[in-house]
């Protein structure tokens, strides 16, 4: 019977993981800090083309900009927390399949025991890789023996 294999750590330290991790993150920053400046624009735009009368544009538009800015310091801790953990788990679907691999064909390379085979799971991404390795596997324990 085969063991299942689950990893636990979803932050491996992978300088591959890091990076795929902040590639994510600044794809997903980016556009938050683009519309939150864009709604500043269009409300100082909007300021700046009707300063002929200030007074009723300050009683409109102050508390417009006021509720943005609620809106903004409720609204984008929660979301940068949620796109956080989106990319940490992104990122550890991506990179603990190929850290698995890499420790397993490092084990084999040790041992030198082109018996043993590298085992992921079912659905990782990079299964057909680790196939093409045991098939390879197959074809020097053959030549070996």
């Amino acid at each position: 019977m085969r063991k299942k294999f689950w990893r636990t750590r979803f932050l491996t330290g992978s300088p591959i993981q890091l990076r795929y991790l902040a590639l994510l993150m600044v794809s997903m920053l980016v556009p938050i800090i683009f519309v939150g400046a864009c709604l500043y624009y269009l409300i100082f735009n909007i300021l700046a083309e009707q300063l002929g009368i200030p007074e009723y544009i300050a009683y409109n538009l102050l508390p417009a900009i006021q509720k943005i800015n609620v809106i903004l310091m409720i609204g984008v801790p929660p979301l940068v927390l949620v796109l956080f953990t989106w990319g940490v788990i992104l990122s550890h679907r991506l990179i603990g399949p190929i850290e698995r691999l890499k420790r397993e064909i490092d084990a084999i390379s040790a041992e030198g025991n082109y018996g043993k085979r590298v085992h992921l799971r079912k659905y990782d991404d990079v299964k057909p890789i680790a196939d093409s390795i045991n098939k390879l596997l197959d074809r020097i324990e053959g030549k070996h023996k």
